[in-house]
């Protein structure tokens, strides 16, 4: 075959892979029931045996928040919990300890559980139309454990 024929086709097979990578990407970070209920059922575990503080930036919530996160290039999914305001080490080892009984009880995926000191919640608004909110600044956790 001519050097282009093969040029041609690579690049169509490149092109094939980029849009099905694209897709499954698309698929493994969409959240989906399933992966909703995991995140209740670990905050449910957590939010029945302990006293969490409020969170800043949703008040009347716990300072904890689950969603899913993904590893790249396979694409597996995993959870991600955070913690605020969890800064005694026995406190969170028992937080640890409940998440992995839940955790073994009902196969979720893998857990990033990770501890920060406190919410960096930065508030804004706009007085020419009354619109306000929040955004989180960097945080950098006091502590990381992965449950497998």
């Amino acid at each position: 075959m001519p050097k282009s024929r093969w040029w041609k086709i690579s690049m169509w097979l490149l092109l094939v892979f980029l849009i099905t990578y694209s897709y499954a990407f698309i698929l493994a970070t969409t959240t989906d029931s399933n992966n909703q209920s995991e995140c209740d059922a670990a905050i449910i575990a957590v939010t029945a045996k302990h006293r969490l503080p409020e969170s800043v930036s949703v008040p009347g919530h716990t300072a904890m928040f689950c969603e899913l996160g993904v590893h790249f290039p396979l694409l597996r999914t995993y959870e991600t919990i955070d913690f605020y305001g969890v800064l005694q080490s026995h406190e969170q080892d028992a937080i640890l300890a409940d998440l992995r009984v839940e955790h073994d009880k009902n196969r979720h995926h893998r857990m990033l559980v990770r501890f920060i000191d406190k919410e960096n919640w930065r508030t804004w608004s706009d007085p020419t139309n009354g619109r306000s909110g929040g955004s989180r600044g960097p945080e950098t956790p006091s502590r990381k454990v992965w449950i497998e």
